[in-house]
């Protein structure tokens, strides 16, 4: 109560200034009433801050037990009154408290009573027996509750101590992915309440996720779980594209461009819907001050983005890979005898991580001036059609609003990236591995040209390219290369097939590499060189096709008459339209078509 005890110190001074004269009862009875005032001030502040708080767990909890008036009082009232939240100068405020209690009720709940606790199957027995037993259930239950909430009350009065520890602990970062309508409903129920900026859009409490897999790449659409949104305007846009009477090169599309159509747009759809990541390069699309990198759990789908200065990222990455490779070396010796040097071949590193939530969109809204430290790519991908994902901060720029590069150049740390040494010694981390095509084919004046750049109206690109994939394990680095190869023997099977059906008495298609899961294809280097799985998509699958092309004509016309380029794209401005980095403007610009041809359906 540090404020009332400034007014009575101020009245002590008053009162022996100037003592029992006349002005001294005048100043009395003034400073009577304008402590009168002060007071009355104050209980509307409380009641004001008291009134959001009580807002905010009720807007968090709708229609369930936690969300009715009375816990909701309490929880208030026990926040108020206790550590001086109330009219003090530490930095704990009431609503402060109230939003780290919210923040860690959204990954360990509050208790709440369970009749089940107490026994589902009644014994046999008579009418009086089973209604003893369901007596008992009931205290049982009510036991079971009231210790449950003990134990819960305990970790978060220590969580709101003063001097506690308010870090959020979980254990994967697929429980960060299923909480994010709740953390969306979060950050909306602050707007709601009158705060924005840097308070509004990001966690208070630091969140340290135990177990997990980095990667160095971008999750190019998002969650599954937003995906039954978009099941229709997809199908639909399948259904059209795959349909389209527009000409190709001059010519009306056959029967045989309605198959090849339908089989790129599929593949190319499932890769979409399915959830792709890309490789991060070293161009202007990533090369920022500040770093994106994966963090996922089982499956990339599973996975968060985590963002940090690019100094801080490489200093993490080079530990996890060094440490990786420890661990390769240490696996492999025999007795004293160590084996052979040889380079990972996996694309994933178990890791624990710490840093602070907010979520992509809140970033992607941002125009690029005041987000200039971000990738730009990441921008795109955030501020697109696509789906919104959490976002884990391990360092910020300290400013008035974080990540604005522009007021102050000084980095705070707010969490780190380590190596997890208990990690399972066999590891399993999903994703697609994918190598991308494209089709070209001749136009009037003779030059391979993308296909759809021959027909007339806008530029589509996502019909250009096939995007072959294969299921990989990236954190196994034997089961990663087993992949890769599947992959690269997939791709020219595939693109051989597709050279049949398309018959010899026309003008051939022709399909440029365009990039990969390890490749960016725009002519700068991987970011992280030493996690691209060494064994490189585009050598996997020259070595494939020279392999298929001694007992396959078709594979061997690929390769002997050039329909397989490795050539055509370069890293010039304008040379490479197709490369990873310029994916997600793609991907933003196909879901912008869908939902104009949405909107024009409707009208």
């Amino acid at each position: 109560m540090e404020l009332l005890e400034w007014l009575n110190a101020g009245f002590d001074l008053f009162g022996d200034k100037f003592g029992d004269t006349a002005a001294g009862r005048w100043l009395d009875h003034g400073l009577s009433a304008l402590s009168l005032l002060l007071f009355l001030f104050a209980l509307a502040l409380i009641y004001q801050e008291f009134l959001r708080c009580y807002r905010l767990l009720r807007r968090m909890n709708p229609n369930v037990r936690r969300g009715s008036r009375l816990q909701v009082a309490e929880s208030v009232l026990l926040l108020a009154i206790t550590d001086r939240a109330l009219l003090s100068r530490d930095r704990r405020t009431l609503l402060r408290r109230t939003r780290i209690l919210v923040e860690h009720e959204l990954f360990v709940p509050r208790p709440q009573p369970d009749w089940r606790d107490g026994g589902v199957d009644a014994p046999e027995g008579g009418f009086l027996g089973r209604q003893i037993w369901r007596m008992g259930g009931r205290w049982r239950a009510w036991r079971a509750y009231r210790a449950e909430l003990h134990a819960w009350r305990q970790d978060i009065r220590r969580a709101l101590a003063l001097e506690g520890n308010w870090t959020i602990h979980v254990d994967n970062p697929a429980l960060v992915s299923a909480r994010l309508d709740d953390i969306g409903r979060y950050f909306e129920c602050l707007r709601s309440l009158g705060l924005d900026g840097e308070e509004a859009d990001r966690f208070i409490c630091p969140i340290e996720i135990g177990s997990g897999f980095i990667a160095p790449l971008h999750l190019l659409t998002g969650l599954l779980i937003q995906f039954n949104d978009k099941w229709r305007p997809i199908l639909e846009s399948f259904d059209r594209d795959a349909n389209s009477s527009a000409e190709a090169a001059g010519r009306p599309i056959d029967a045989t461009d309605r198959d090849l159509r339908q089989i790129q747009l599929f593949i190319y759809n499932c890769w979409l819907l399915w959830g792709p990541s890309i490789p991060i390069c070293e161009c202007r699309n990533w090369d920022a001050r500040y770093a994106v990198v994966q963090y996922g759990y089982g499956d990339e789908n599973n996975s968060i983005e985590v963002v940090g200065s690019r100094r801080d990222i490489a200093a993490a990455l080079k530990g996890l890979m060094d440490g990786q490779c420890r661990h390769e070396r240490a696996i492999g010796t025999v007795g004293a005898t160590p084996p052979p040097e040889k380079p990972f071949t996996g694309m994933a590193v178990p890791a624990n991580v710490m840093g602070r939530l907010r979520l992509s969109r809140s970033l992607g809204r941002r125009t690029a001036s005041q987000v200039n430290a971000l990738p730009q790519a990441a921008l795109t991908s955030w501020g697109g059609g696509q789906d919104e994902r959490p976002v884990l901060f391990i360092s910020e720029i300290v400013s008035s609003n974080a990540v604005e590069g522009d007021v102050e150049r000084r980095e705070a740390s707010r969490g780190h990236i380590v190596m997890d040494t208990g990690a399972y010694p066999s590891r399993y981390y999903s994703a697609y591995l994918w190598a991308a095509v494209v089709v070209l084919m001749r136009g009037p004046d003779g030059r391979l040209t993308p296909l759809t750049s021959l027909q007339p109206g806008p530029a589509q690109p996502w019909k250009d390219f096939i995007p072959f994939f294969e299921h990989g394990n990236l954190a196994d680095p034997e089961s990663c290369l087993f992949g890769k190869r599947q992959l690269a023997l997939k791709v020219v099977s595939g693109l051989a097939a597709a050279v049949r059906q398309w018959g010899t008495d026309r003008e051939p298609l022709t399909f440029a590499f365009a990039c990969a899961i390890d490749e960016a294809g725009c002519g700068h280097r991987l970011a992280y060189p030493d996690w691209s799985g060494h064994f490189t998509m585009r050598t996997l699958i020259a070595e494939a096709l020279d392999s298929l092309a001694e007992s396959d004509a078709a594979a061997r016309r690929l390769r002997d008459d050039k329909l397989l380029r490795f050539d055509y794209f370069n890293g010039q401005p304008g040379g490479h339209d197709f490369s990873a980095c310029g994916f997600p403007g793609i991907v933003s610009a196909h879901y912008d078509w869908m939902d104009e041809a949405t909107a024009s359906r409707s009208d």
